[in-house]
């Protein structure tokens, strides 16, 4: 899974979206806030500055640019088991890493668990093809992902948020991230991205096909996520297209502070499967009012800390921010993915909803 080639046609696909970008800019737009305001608004967390200068391009900006990988043993939310505790010793890392590495069959034969497990956990087949997985685990030390609120946890969701989680707590399980749709009714109800037309954004961990290509150009920024989707970010100061546009990765603005990239987007779809992390509505897709603000801060020639805040007044009683450290792999090479919607698991699961219902 570590032979990945990045085929031309994402290049491709790069070129003729710039030529696309400079009239769907004039469609209704409004006026976007300073860059510097854009980013201050999003939450009351200061994102931590860096002492690190990356080197600059020919034509001036920060160089960032490689491949990265961002795979991740640490919850999104802290544990209530390990409340009020921010970070692990590297001793109690490494006993951590035993029972919670992603990618590993934790009761199977040999494993340190496995003689604690029930019958029912070491006959369980588990995620399928977990052999294959990559385990290009970054280390971090935290017990959380989320560094704002202070306690890592999400924050409260808003009344009306709590009303439409309960009424679809009948159709839904409970995954790391929040409410997923268990039951479906049609193909229509699965996620995007198991439908092939699209990723999250912000994208959290992502345990195979991760790596990630940071392209430059003079004014515009290209982030390629092998998983699916392309960004491309003009960094002109050009405002916010209208408010009657959404796209699947909403709309993306770009400014330099420092050696960080500043991204601020708006208009996503209503479409995307909760809503780049959690904004929802009655049937279960997502408001698409999201307002998010990333910060790719380097640290090192090999590192960067990203920090995505997300705020939704509608979803959430505050904003909230999780960190995110990539690595820098110059042996990671992206191949196209290669996802076909017509999967037979879309097909299986349908038939195994309509067998539960008989």
């Amino acid at each position: 899974m570590r032979s990945r080639k990045l085929i031309s046609a994402s290049v491709l696909a790069f070129v003729l979206a710039l030529a696309a970008l400079a009239p769907m800019a004039a469609q209704a737009p409004r006026q976007a806030p300073a860059p510097a305001a854009a980013a201050a608004t999003a939450s009351n967390y200061t994102i931590p500055k860096s002492t690190y200068v990356a080197p600059k391009t020919p034509w001036g900006d920060p160089d960032i640019q490689g491949v990265y990988d961002y795979q991740s043993m640490i919850p999104m939310q802290r544990p209530a088991e390990l409340a009020g505790k921010t970070t692990f010793t590297d001793a109690e890392l490494a006993e951590w890493a035993k029972t919670h590495t992603p990618n590993q069959d934790s009761c199977g034969v040999g494993t340190r668990a496995h003689e604690t497990c029930t019958e029912a956990q070491k006959n369980s087949v588990g995620a399928y093809n977990e052999f294959w997985d990559n385990r290009n685990i970054v280390k971090d030390n935290r017990t959380s992902l989320i560094e704002y609120p202070a306690d890592g946890r999400f924050p409260p969701m808003t009344p009306e948020a709590q009303k439409i989680r309960q009424e679809l707590a009948g159709g839904t399980r409970v995954g790391p991230e929040g409410p997923e749709r268990d039951t479906y009714r049609s193909w229509e109800e699965f996620p995007t991205v198991t439908r092939c037309i699209s990723e999250q954004t912000p994208n959290g961990v992502q345990m195979y096909n991760s790596g990630t290509y940071i392209m430059q150009s003079p004014g515009f920024v290209l982030i390629v996520r092998e998983r699916l989707d392309t960004r491309i970010i003009p960094l002109d100061g050009r405002p916010h297209i209208g408010d009657n546009i959404h796209q699947w990765q909403g709309d993306s603005r770009g400014h330099w502070e420092g050696s960080t990239l500043v991204v601020d987007t708006t208009n996503f779809t209503s479409k995307q499967a909760r809503g780049g992390v959690g904004s929802t509505v009655p049937n279960g897709v997502p408001m698409g009012n999201i307002h998010l603000v990333e910060h790719f801060v380097p640290i090192s020639a090999k590192r960067l800390h990203y920090y995505a805040t997300i705020e939704d007044p509608k979803t959430w009683t505050s904003s909230w921010t999780f960190m995110l450290p990539w690595e820098k792999d110059a042996s990671y090479q992206i191949y196209e993915y290669a996802c076909h919607e017509g999967n037979i698991s879309v097909g299986n699961a349908l038939r195994g909803e309509r067998f539960q219902g008989r």
